[in-house]
């Protein structure tokens, strides 16, 4: 068949050749042998030059449509369906009905230099993010020849905001919370460290209270994970009322996925007179309360789920004794070490380097040291 090839979809045959440096697609029916044959004359008009494609209507219906159309498909399948369903419903404000093919890679990138006045590289990203997936299934569904986001690269992020609160200023926001399940989910971040999305897709059956740990069953990194629960998440899981016809511990009034947590949150904040604070800096402190009182990068490393140490890495200067740690593990490595031999047992024996000769270039001897048995205090 040359360069052409046949493959069957959703029911129907399939052509696909290259023509003048483009691939072209083309559904011909239910029937193999006419697929074989409509193939064979393609790849004869390419050889000829008689080949001239057919007004083809990919690349014309309106974004907005498209939108919809994506949600419809793909919404059910978003890991974060509210935040990313406001990413679709944002892009399809910014091109409206304007056809899909007439989005270009130089107004993308346009749209992102002017973003970058006003938002983090990270939210740039993300957003950037759900266009391509959206763009690369409009190639798939075959409603758009190519994706415009193809080339455009993404921006460095640097996540280097680690607001955290004292312990005072802690008691002090939990003290301003009216709803008892803003209340709770405040307490139930500041004593794990868990994402508001996995607090809020926390089910009943993921609470062993009997080995005291958390189930995280989908956390942002794709893997699960195990939380520990401490006396005080115990005693607020115990206490909280369990709500008829859903098994989710923090439930709407109509047993759902709670949605909107902000604006309890925010007023809880004006309350207690702190500034600047999202819910997500609850994680922040827990990590950095965690180091500051003396607990381990790894351990840490596991509670929140960071696929690397580098994410942790940012809470170690908290630490005071972080690096003393480290140093103190060496004392305790070198204190069992065997002695060395002495100079005339390594020397071999036509060596032109005597001891005497060797001890003219080594360093001199370090002064004694005062014995501290106790060692370093930590």
């Amino acid at each position: 068949m040359g360069n052409g090839t046949i493959y069957k979809r959703r029911g129907a045959w399939c052509v696909n050749f290259t023509a003048n440096g483009r691939r072209v697609r083309e559904t011909v029916g239910p029937n193999k042998k006419v697929a074989e044959k409509v193939l064979s004359l393609r790849m004869t008009q390419v050889l000829e030059n008689r080949y001239f494609p057919p007004n083809r209507q990919l690349g014309r219906m309106p974004f907005k449509d498209f939108a919809q159309m994506y949600l419809e498909r793909e919404g059910a399948l978003l890991k974060s369906i509210r935040t990313e369903r406001n990413r679709v419903l944002a892009w399809a404000r910014e091109f409206g009905s304007r056809p899909l093919g007439q989005i270009t890679r130089t107004e993308i990138e346009a749209w992102r230099r002017e973003k970058m006045a006003s938002c983090r590289p990270a939210t740039i990203n993300r957003d950037l993010s759900r266009l391509r997936h959206m763009l690369n299934l409009a190639v798939e569904w075959e409603l758009l020849e190519e994706s415009s986001m193809q080339g455009i690269k993404f921006l460095r992020e640097n996540n280097a905001r680690t607001r955290y609160l004292s312990l005072e200023e802690c008691q002090r926001l939990i003290a301003s919370c009216i709803a008892p399940h803003i209340r709770a989910l405040v307490g139930v971040a500041l004593h794990s460290g868990m994402r508001l999305g996995e607090i809020l897709n926390l089910r009943w059956y993921d609470l062993d209270f009997a080995s005291g740990f958390i189930l995280v069953r989908d956390s942002k990194n794709g893997e699960s994970r195990h939380v520990p629960m401490d006396a005080t998440l115990s005693a607020l899981f115990r206490a909280y009322p369990h709500r008829l016809g859903t098994d989710l511990v923090f439930s709407s009034s109509r047993g759902g996925r709670i949605v909107d947590v902000r604006t309890g949150f925010q007023n809880a904040c004006k309350r207690a007179g702190l500034i600047d604070l999202h819910f997500h800096d609850l994680r922040h402190t827990f990590a950095s309360q965690f180091v500051m009182a003396g607990g381990d990068l790894y351990i840490l490393k596991e509670i929140l789920g960071h696929k690397s140490i580098t994410m942790t890495q940012r809470y170690a200067h908290l630490s005071p004794t972080y690096k003393i740690r480290a140093i103190d593990r060496m004392n305790t490595l070198w204190a069992g070490a065997t002695p060395q031999a002495s100079t005339s047992e390594v020397l071999p024996e036509n060596s032109s380097v005597t001891p005497a000769s060797q001890a003219t270039h080594q360093d001199p001897p370090p002064a004694p040291q005062p014995r501290n048995d106790a060692g370093l205090s930590i």
